[in-house]
C-alpha cells in the first residue's frame, strides 16, 4: 500500500524529473523511480523467456508505491534508461546466430590460431594451474565461414590493392549460402584507413537489401574497435555480430512495448563503457556487465556526497558478486586487457570483476569430500530451495533461512514467502547428510565459506590495484549484500560498510545516475618527446582529436545535445620509448595550440607513471609517445542530480520504535535470540550494537557480534567494526 505521503504528492512528475530506470539482474529485476523529485523501488523476478515482462512488472510496483498510475506514469517519463543482461545466455551456451568473418585474404586463421594464452582466458583460476584441464573455446565462426577478399592497405593507411567489387560479392555469396544471420567485416590496417571496409559495407547493403536478406547487421571492425592487434579487433567484431541480433530484437520491441504504454521519450542503454546512449549508438557488446557498471557509477556519487576518496564496491545479487573500486570519487578505472567469456577484446570497459558469488549459489560436496559453493547458481527459475519453485539443490539463500538470517514470511514484504523446510531439506540431503553433520552446522559451513570467498576477492582485487583495503569504506548493495556485508568485510579486513535504504535497487538507482556518454578510440603513435627535444607532432595529435571530435558532434547531436552542452575529455594511453606497457593518462588538454601544451601533456605523463611506478622508473629520455587516443562525450541530460528521500521514511530522531526477538545462528557466537527491527520506520539517528538484524522489504542488514550500527539522515546505514572504532 502507498504511504499517505505519496496519495496525497500530487499529479505525476510535479515538481521534478520523472525518471523510469532498471537494471535486469540473473535472478531479480529492479527498479528504481523518480516521479515528481519522489523516489520509490521496486522488484520482480527475471523473466528469462521475456526480458521486458519482469522490467514492466518491477517499474509497475516502483510506481503504485507513490500512490500513481503507471499509465500517467510512463507518459510523464523524462526517460527510461535500462542495464540488461540480454546476450548473456546466447553467448555462454553458445546459442546466438551463424556468424560469417569477411577479411583480408591470407589472414581467415588469425581468430582460429589467436593467442596462446587464450586456453587460459576466462578460466577458474583452479583450471589456469593445471593446464592438462585447460582447453581453447571453440571457433564462434567456423572455417567454412571465414572467407578472404584481395585487398591491402599498410601500416601507414595508404592503399596498395584496391578492393575488387567481384571478390567481395563472391564471398558473400557464399556467406549467404551458409545461412548467416550477421556478418563481421575485419580487414588488416583498416583502423588506419577504413575505406575498404566501408565499402564491403555499402557493397552487401547495396546488393543484399533486408528485402532480399533478411536482417542481417553488418558490422566493421573500424567502427566497433578501431585499434591495433588484429586478433582483438576480430574477435570483438566477431562477438558483436554474433549478439547484434537477438539484441537489436530486444531492444526494437521493448521500444514499441513501451510506446504502446504511452511513454513517448527516448529508451537508453546502460554500458559497459559507462553511461547511457541511445540503441542506435550503443553495439551489443557494450550491454554485457552494464549492471554493475551502473552500480559503480551510483556509488562514484555517493563516494562524492560523502567526501570518501576510497571505496570499493561489494555487489552481492542473485546469481554472481560484483567488486569494483572507486577512487577519488571516480569511477572511470578502465580494465586495460578486458576478458569477455573466453575471449580478450577491444573494448574500454570500466574495470569490475564479477565470480560465481550470489544468494543463488548452488552448494555442494565434491567426490573428495569438499564443500564447494558456486559458480552455479539457481537463477530466478527454479531459484533456491525455499523459493518453491522446483529448485532441490541447496543455495546460499537457503542457509540463511535456516540460520534465521531471513524471515521467510517477509521476504520481498511478505509478497513471496519461503519455505524454511524445503531449505532445510536441501541442505540435509546436499550437504549435511554427506558431510555426517547438523543441518545447521552445514548453513554455516556454506555461509562461512561463501563470505570468505567474497571476502578474499575484495583484498585481492585492491591488493593488485596497490591499495590497502584497511583505508576502503565499502559500500554494500544487491539483495544478499547487506545480509553478509560484515562477514565479508571482516574477511577482506575493511572495517566500515554502508548500506543503503535502496541497496536491493542500487544498480537501477546507478542507471538514474548516469548521463549521456559516447567513447571513441583511435590508435595512432605519435611522438612527443624524441629524448633530445620536444617534437613537432602537434598537428598530427590534433588531427585525431579533430576526426574523434567530428564523430562526437554527430553523435551527440543525434541523442539531443549540441557540443556547448557536452563536456569532452581527451584520454591517452601513453608509453616510454622501448617500452611496450602503456599508463592512460586524462590529457590536460584537449588540443596541442602551442609548445607549452606539448610539455604539459608530457609532464602530466611523467607525474603519472611516477604515482604508478615510482618516481625513479620515470625514462623521458627514451622518448614519450602516445600509442591511443580516446575521446569521452558527456552530457548530464536526463539524470539523477540529487539523491530524494525515499517515500515514507522516519526522519525525527531518537530511539527505535520497538522490535522484535528471532533466533539468529551468528557463525563463531551460536544461536543468539537477536533484536530485529523495521529499517523502515527508524528514525534518523538511530544506533545500535549487534547482534542486530535490520529488516527491509527487500533485504537485511546483519550486524554481527562485534559490529556497531548507525542511520544517518540520508538513510545510509553505517557497519562499524568494534577495531575499527577510535
Amino acid at each position: 500500500m502507498p504511504s499517505p505521503e505519496a496519495a496525497d504528492a500530487g499529479p505525476v512528475g510535479a515538481g521534478g524529473p520523472s525518471l523510469l530506470d532498471v537494471d535486469i539482474g540473473g535472478t531479480f529485476t529492479d527498479a528504481f523511480v523518480v516521479l515528481g523529485g519522489r523516489q520509490a523501488t521496486g522488484k520482480s523476478l527475471t523473466t528469462h523467456a521475456d526480458l521486458s515482462d519482469g522490467m514492466i512488472e518491477a517499474i509497475g510496483e516502483a510506481v503504485r508505491r507513490l500512490g500513481c498510475d503507471p499509465a500517467d506514469a510512463f507518459a510523464a517519463a523524462d526517460a527510461v534508461k535500462y542495464s540488461t543482461t540480454v546476450g548473456t545466455n546466447a553467448l555462454i551456451e553458445r546459442t546466438g546466430p551463424k556468424v560469417g568473418l569477411i577479411t583480408t585474404a591470407g589472414q581467415e586463421d588469425t581468430v582460429h590460431v589467436a593467442r596462446s594464452r587464450s586456453w587460459a582466458d576466462g578460466m577458474p583460476l583452479e583450471v589456469q594451474i593445471d593446464r592438462t584441464r585447460a582447453q581453447r573455446p571453440d571457433d564462434l565462426v567456423p572455417r567454412a565461414l571465414r572467407v578472404g577478399v584481395r585487398e591491402r592497405i599498410d601500416c601507414f593507411g595508404e592503399v596498395l590493392m584496391p578492393l575488387r567489387t567481384d571478390d567481395v560479392l563472391a564471398a558473400v555469396d557464399h556467406l549467404v549460402r551458409q545461412g548467416v544471420r550477421a556478418i563481421a567485416v575485419c580487414l588488416a590496417w583498416s583502423f588506419m584507413n577504413p575505406v575498404h571496409e566501408q565499402q564491403v559495407a555499402e557493397i552487401v547493403r547495396r546488393e543484399y537489401p533486408d528485402s532480399v536478406l533478411g536482417r542481417c547487421p553488418v558490422l566493421l571492425s573500424s567502427e566497433v574497435a578501431p585499434r591495433l592487434d588484429e586478433y582483438r579487433r576480430s574477435i570483438t567484431t566477431i562477438l558483436s555480430a554474433f549478439l547484434a541480433p537477438d539484441t537489436e530484437e530486444h531492444v526494437i520491441d521493448l521500444g514499441d512495448r513501451l510506446r504502446a504504454l504511452g511513454c513517448s521519450k527516448p529508451l537508453l542503454v546502460a554500458r559497459n563503457i559507462g553511461g547511457v546512449a541511445s540503441p542506435s549508438r550503443t553495439t551489443a557488446l557494450h550491454l554485457l556487465g552494464s549492471g554493475p557498471v551502473a552500480g559503480l557509477a551510483g556509488a562514484a556519487v555517493m563516494a562524492r556526497d560523502y567526501g570518501l576518496d576510497r571505496v570499493i564496491t561489494a555487489d552481492m545479487g542473485g546469481t554472481s558478486f560484483d567488486v569494483g573500486l572507486v577512487i577519488d570519487g571516480q569511477d572511470r578505472n578502465y580494465e586495460f586487457d578486458p576478458v569477455i567469456d573466453r575471449w580478450r577484446v577491444h573494448l574500454p570497459v570500466i574495470a569490475n570483476y564479477s565470480i560465481g558469488a550470489g544468494g543463488g549459489s548452488i552448494a555442494y560436496v565434491t567426490d573428495t569430500g569438499e564443500l564447494r559453493v558456486g559458480p552455479r547458481s539457481a537463477g530466478s527459475m527454479p531459484g533456491p530451495a525455499c523459493y518453491s519453485q522446483g529448485g532441490t539443490e541447496p543455495t546460499v539463500t537457503d542457509a540463511d533461512v535456516v540460520l534465521g538470517f531471513i524471515d521467510p514470511d517477509r521476504f520481498l514484504g511478505g509478497a513471496m514467502p519461503l519455505s524454511r523446510r524445503r531449505a532445510e531439506r536441501a541442505l540435509t540431503r546436499g550437504i549435511a547428510g554427506p558431510l555426517g553433520i547438523d543441518v545447521i552446522d552445514a548453513a554455516v559451513r556454506v555461509r562461512r565459506l561463501i563470505d570468505g570467498v567474497m571476502g578474499q576477492e575484495i583484498y585481492r582485487q585492491t591488493a593488485l590495484e596497490g591499495h590497502d583495503p584497511r583505508d576502503f569504506t565499502m559500500f554494500a548493495f544487491g539483495g544478499a549484500g547487506p545480509v553478509h556485508a560484515a562477514a565479508v568485510a571482516g574477511y577482506a579486513d575493511v572495517g566500515t560498510v554502508a548500506t543503503f535504504g535502496h541497496g536491493s535497487e542500487f544498480n537501477a538507482y546507478g542507471v538514474a545516475t548516469m548521463g549521456v556518454m559516447q567513447t571513441y578510440e583511435r590508435t595512432r603513435m605519435v611522438q612527443l618527446f624524441d629524448g633530445d627535444s620536444y617534437t613537432d607532432e602537434a598537428d598530427t595529435f590534433n588531427e585525431v582529436v579533430r576526426a574523434l571530435k567530428a564523430l562526437a558532434e554527430r553523435d551527440m547531436a543525434e541523442e539531443g545535445f549540441g557540443l556547448d552542452s557536452v563536456t569532452l575529455r581527451l584520454e591517452l594511453d601513453m608509453n616510454y620509448g622501448g617500452q611496450h606497457h602503456t599508463v592512460r593518462l586524462e590529457s590536460p588538454r584537449l588540443v596541442l595550440e602551442g609548445p607549452e601544451d606539448v610539455v604539459a601533456v608530457c609532464d602530466a605523463f611523467n607525474e603519472v607513471f611516477a604515482a604508478a611506478y615510482g618516481a625513479g622508473s620515470i625514462h623521458p629520455y627514451g622518448g614519450i609517445l602516445v600509442q591511443l587516443f580516446r575521446l569521452v562525450a558527456g552530457a548530464s541530460g536526463y539524470r539523477l542530480e540529487a539523491r530524494p528521500r525515499p517515500v515514507g521514511a522516519a526522519s525525527s530522531n531518537g530511539d527505535s520504535p520497538g522490535h522484535t526477538l528471532r533466533e539468529v545462528c551468528w557463525p563463531g557466537n551460536g544461536a543468539v535470540d537477536t533484536p530485529v527491527h523495521d529499517r523502515a520506520g527508524l528514525p534518523d539517528g538511530f544506533s545500535t550494537q549487534g547482534p542486530a538484524l535490520m529488516e527491509d522489504v527487500d533485504t537485511v542488514v546483519a550486524v554481527p557480534p562485534g559490529w556497531s550500527y548507525a542511520l544517518d539522515e540520508q538513510r545510509t546505514g553505517w557497519l562499524t567494526a568494534a577495531e575499527a572504532g577510535p
